[in-house]
């Protein structure tokens, strides 16, 4: 006979068995791209290699055909112009009027297609990396209708950007003009002072909205409440981030221009004397340079973001119950 002592809640089981626990063995932990704590520097930049590794289909493989595509559009459009008109952007001496025109033209529009659509991809990629923090892959095909879920807000938020670009650019440009034509010297000092200020002013701007695109794409706010959004997370963090980004940078930048080098250098050597084919080199070397940039950077900035909510709003229990239940 039984008692009421043999097994693990053996009366309790049978009384209540859908809300007793009888299986007491540990909870298994999902695997996520990063410890769920505050991270440093090496948690940061190790975790972005790992969300490439960990979802590469979604952070290459979507990548390379979204900008693919852009990139032929960009240089289609600009071989077009370059023909039509017939006349260099930007003028190079002792240069073929026409491989320079088509070069230029293309140069113009393939990086003008290539910076609408990493706004629009980065929506995906900011999205895909959140997730992968919570140990869940997102399969390409949820990735792009989240970009185009976000496509309107990212957009937007880039159309404000450039605005304010230019009216700062407009503004510096006012303001210097009459002292170019008065006194060299004045207007030299004048240029120095306003490149020192515009630089500091641009990097201090560029840290406190480094998580717009991160709170447009997981939190699904709009362009002007992810600023509100992005001014909060980063207060009194402009030191830290902005190192870490300096560095991770770097670090992201000479892989991706190893990799560009490669293909100038190849499309130097095959392309001589044939527009075309220095063009499909050219377009390549782009390609390539943005492909392995564009996911990596973009992880080290949804990683950032993830940090920043866990320092300033405890998001580490929230991972925590998400990966070990």
């Amino acid at each position: 006979m039984t008692s009421g002592w043999d097994g693990t809640g053996y009366y309790a089981a049978q009384l209540a068995p859908e809300r007793v626990r009888t299986d007491w063995s540990a909870p298994v932990a999902r695997a996520g791209i990063v410890a769920p704590r505050p991270l440093q520097l090496g948690d940061i930049l190790g975790g972005a290699f790992r969300a490439v590794r960990f979802a590469p289909l979604t952070m290459f493989g979507l990548t390379l055909v979204v900008l693919m595509v852009a990139q032929l559009v960009g240089a289609g459009t600009g071989y077009v112009l370059g023909r039509q008109f017939g006349l260099p952007l930007v003028p190079f001496e002792d240069a073929d009027l026409d491989t320079t025109s088509l070069l230029s033209w293309t140069t113009v529009t393939s990086t003008l297609a290539t910076s609408l659509t990493s706004i629009v991809v980065g929506m995906g990629l900011v999205h895909t990396v959140f997730e992968g923090v919570s140990g869940r892959r997102v399969r390409p095909s949820e990735a792009l209708r989240h970009m185009g879920s976000r496509l309107g807000a990212a957009l937007g938020y880039g159309a404000v950007a450039t605005l304010a670009v230019v009216a700062v650019a407009a503004a510096g440009f006012a303001i210097l003009t009459p002292a170019f034509s008065d006194d060299s010297a004045t207007a030299a000092l004048l240029l120095f002072v306003a490149f020192v200020v515009g630089g500091g002013l641009s990097t201090w701007l560029y840290v406190r909205l480094l998580f717009v695109p991160a709170a447009i794409a997981v939190e699904r706010l709009g362009p002007f409440r992810a600023i509100a959004r992005s001014w909060v997370l980063t207060r009194r963090q402009f030191w830290r981030l902005g190192g870490i980004s300096v560095v991770t940078s770097v670090v992201i930048s000479l892989a991706a221009g190893t990799v560009g080098t490669v293909f100038s250098f190849a499309g130097l050597l095959l392309a001589v004397g044939n527009d075309l084919a220095l063009l499909a080199m050219t377009t390549a070397s782009n390609l390539a340079s943005t492909v392995l940039s564009l996911p990596l950077s973009t992880a080290v900035t949804a990683l950032l973001y993830v940090d920043a909510r866990i320092r300033t709003e405890g998001y580490d229990l929230q991972l925590s119950e998400a990966l070990y239940g």
